[in-house]
C-alpha cells in the first residue's frame, strides 16, 4: 500500500495539485509562532513545537480517518498527506521553465524559487535541481515510507519554520539541526542511487572529497554540491545543467521506486 500512495500520490501532484496555493501550513505554524514568540531564553522550543505538531496533527488526522473509513480512511489520508506535504512547487514545471531559458516570467520565478544566482552556470544550476530534488521529492519519500504520516509532516514542517519571520538565530540554529538530522539518511540514499544511475567513480569521489572536508561526521547538503561539480562539464550551457540534473534526479527517483517494490514483495512494508 505505501508504494501504491507513493506513485499515486507523484501523478497526482504533478497532474492536478502542482502550485504552491494548494500548499499552505499557516495552520500548522500558528503554535510554532507562540512558541518563538515566548520561548526566547529556551530556544529548543521551538524544534520541540515543530516535532509536537507534526505529531499531534498526524495523530489527529489517523484517528478522524480510521474512525469515520477504518483502514480505507487511512489510505486516503496518507495518500492527502503525501501530495500535501510534496513540492511545494511542482520539480519537473521549475526544471521545464529553466530549459527555455530567455528572462521570461517562468523562467525568472523558476530560478528564484529553486535559488538560483544570476550568473549561475551548469554545474550550479545541476547543483540546484539536486537540492530542489531532495527538498521536494526524496526527503518527504523517505520519511512517509518510514514514518508514514507524522514523518511526511515533519520533514515539510521542519524547512517551513526555517523561514519563519522574526526567528533568533539561537533558534533558528536549533531548527538547522533537526534539518540535518532529517536530512542525513536521505542524502546517503541519494548519494547510492546517484552512483547507481550515473558515474559510480566520480560520485564516489565527491562523496570522499566532501569528507575529507567537513567538520563532524554529518552529511549536510553541500555534498550535492561536489557532486554535481564532479559530473558536470563547467564548459556546458545552463540549460546543460539543468538537463544533466533533472536525468539523474528521474534516474535516482527510479531506483528508489524499484527498490521499494522489491520490499513490497519481500514483505518487509506493508
Amino acid at each position: 500500500m505505501t508504494v501504491l500512495i507513493v506513485l499515486l500520490g507523484l501523478l497526482i501532484s504533478h497532474l492536478v495539485f502542482p502550485r504552491v496555493r494548494w500548499r499552505q501550513f499557516d495552520w500548522l505554524l500558528r503554535p510554532i509562532h507562540q512558541v518563538r514568540i515566548r520561548s526566547q531564553q529556551r530556544p529548543w522550543m521551538v524544534a520541540a513545537a515543530v516535532l509536537l505538531a507534526a505529531l499531534l496533527a498526524a495523530l489527529a488526522l489517523t484517528w478522524l480517518a480510521t474512525a469515520l473509513l477504518g483502514r480505507f480512511g487511512w489510505f486516503i489520508a496518507a495518500l492527502a498527506v503525501f501530495v500535501y506535504t510534496l513540492g511545494p512547487r511542482d520539480l519537473d514545471r521549475d526544471v521545464q521553465a529553466l530549459k527555455e531559458g530567455g528572462s521570461g516570467t517562468r523562467f525568472l520565478k523558476a530560478r528564484r524559487n529553486m535559488r538560483i544566482r544570476t550568473d549561475a552556470g551548469p554545474v550550479e544550476s545541476a547543483a540546484a535541481v539536486f537540492h530542489a530534488a531532495q527538498a521536494r521529492w526524496f526527503g518527504i519519500l523517505f520519511w512517509f515510507v518510514l514514518l508514514g504520516i507524522p514523518g511526511a509532516l515533519l520533514y515539510r514542517l521542519t524547512r517551513i519554520a526555517l523561514h519563519e519571520p522574526g526567528m533568533s538565530p539561537a533558534q533558528a540554529d536549533w531548527l538547522m539541526r533537526l534539518r540535518d538530522v532529517l536530512d542525513w539518511p536521505v542524502l546517503v540514499l541519494m548519494l547510492l542511487s546517484a552512483a547507481m544511475g550515473g558515474d559510480y567513480d566520480r560520485v564516489r569521489a565527491a562523496w570522499q572529497a566532501d569528507r575529507t572536508e567537513r567538520r563532524g561526521g554529518m552529511l549536510r547538503g553541500a555534498v550535492l554540491d561536489a557532486v554535481a561539480a564532479a559530473i558536470t562539464d563547467p564548459d556546458a550551457r545552463f540549460e546543460d545543467g539543468v538537463i544533466l540534473g533533472h536525468r539523474m534526479v528521474w534516474r535516482m527517483l527510479l531506483i528508489w521506486l524499484v527498490v521499494l517494490s522489491l520490499l513490497l514483495m519481500a514483505g518487509w512494508l506493508a
